[in-house]
């Protein structure tokens, strides 16, 4: 995108000088990029992006016209000014449908046009267009600076960002008002160019305000004009797709999530050393269920595994038949830390179980069976972080710390059953992905 492709969200302004029966030209100036200034008559007229002026030197002279892209500042005596200027912009998007997950600004350098509210020590300026309302203040030579109010999306429903009056209390208070004043300070004009007055009155500095917008369209300030759908800037289109996910969970109430362990896959893939050793992870298959309000849902995880061998050992033959079952389940809450990243912890109760039977042939001893039956349960904590490859896919790990209670009971032809309980406190590590279809 070109710098003056961003420069001027289309306008229609709206004169006092109409209702004076005055002509349609008012007086003003505009400053080019070389700052050279020109004293003129323009034409009240609707402006787009790329669009062009239409001015007068004098009654006397003909008419001529200046590109917008070749402006720096354009004036209309005590009614308006837009200024260009390079700034450091928060593109987040404030319509619903739009809302991220991210409380801080999602900040670009654009270089735009800006309404000039208050004029004095301390500016006040504005801008509005591409679906984006923004105010940003300059103190004498420091830089522009934008007032962040950014609405995002939470599990609970929607939230603020109202950094912007931290930001006022702290840059822009000659008076010393208090904490209590910039809680109830809104972010609109009228508020904010009340206050930037005071400020500069506080400063010493005599402020020209220009009009506000009120009922009566003579007097209002110039509205921004929304762009066409094929002038919308290059960077409101590439925001777009970035909400995806958003979209997708937008209307729905709860959010299922059916994962596989992919371990096994990316070792055939990309790992060359053929005895490496497998992750040694009980819940192969998982689901989830989570509200789309508050994160608070359910998750489970389920295998099973059958196993059967057949040996000759010397003169014997050796059958060995191994089984085991795993499930978990309980109590489990999503967290949206971004647009594409998703935290969760959760409380779960196991229960599982293993058989080994082996049964050895022996011409002397006949056949001998040894079988060991296990039974566990067992609870604790669970924690994770998943990504969002795309609006329906995620990849993620977990982490868990789990308590188990276990009992093996072995029996041997011959002799007499034995028993063993295990208490163990283990932790295991984040090294098993999942990958997840959320539907």
């Amino acid at each position: 995108m070109t710098r003056t492709a961003f420069c001027l969200i289309g306008c229609i302004l709206f004169f006092p000088g109409l209702g004076r029966g005055q002509s349609v030209y008012e007086k003003g100036y505009f400053i080019d990029l070389k700052n050279q200034k020109t004293a003129c008559y323009i034409k009240v007229e609707a402006w787009k992006a790329h669009s062009e002026i239409t001015f007068l030197k004098s009654y006397n002279h003909p008419l001529q016209t200046q590109s917008l892209d070749s402006l720096s500042e354009i004036a209309i005596d005590s009614l308006f000014k837009l200024k260009r200027l390079v700034v450091q912009i928060d593109i987040s998007g404030d319509d619903d449908s739009l809302l991220s997950y991210v409380h801080e600004p999602e900040w670009s350098e654009e270089e735009i046009f800006l309404w000039t509210l208050v004029e004095g020590n301390t500016t006040l300026y504005a801008y509005e267009g591409g679906g984006l309302k923004r105010y940003f203040f300059k103190r004498g030579n420091d830089p522009i600076e934008q007032l962040v109010y950014k609405r995002y999306r939470t599990r609970e429903g929607t939230s603020l960002n109202e950094s912007f009056k931290q930001t006022l209390y702290e840059k822009v208070n000659c008076i010393g008002s208090s904490n209590t004043y910039f809680t109830n300070l809104r972010y609109d004009e009228q508020s904010l160019s009340a206050h930037f007055v005071l400020e500069n009155k506080c400063l010493g500095s005599v402020a020209n305000v220009y009009p506000t917008r009120r009922e009566d369209p003579a007097t209002r300030l110039p509205q921004l004009k929304k762009l066409d759908s094929e002038e919308v800037p290059v960077s409101t289109m590439a925001r777009t797709p970035a909400k995806e996910p958003t979209r997708f969970t937008a209307d729905r109430k709860r959010i299922n999530y059916f994962g596989l362990e992919i371990n096994p896959l990316i070792r055939q893939i990309i790992n060359l050393n053929p005895n490496s050793t497998p992750t040694d992870n009980p819940f192969q298959v998982q689901f989830a269920s989570n509200s789309n309000k508050t994160g608070r849902g359910f998750g489970l995880g389920f295998s099973y595994s059958r196993s059967k061998t057949v040996d000759n050992p010397s003169t014997s033959q050796r059958e060995t038949i191994n089984r085991d079952i795993a499930f978990r389940g309980g109590y489990e809450r999503k967290l949206q830390l971004s647009r594409r990243w998703i935290f969760f912890y959760g409380y779960d109760l196991l229960l599982g179980g293993a058989t080994l039977h082996t049964e050895t042939s022996d011409p002397v001893f006949g056949t001998i069976t040894t079988e060991t039956k296990r039974n566990l349960w067992g609870l604790g904590p669970r924690t994770g972080l998943m990504l969002l490859l795309g609006d329906r896919v995620t990849v993620g790990t977990e982490s868990n710390l789990y308590l188990r209670f276990i009992t093996d009971k072995t029996s041997l032809t011959g002799t007499a059953d034995s028993e063993q309980r295990t208490t163990e406190l283990e932790i295991t590590l984040p090294i098993v992905l999942f990958l997840s279809v959320r539907f």
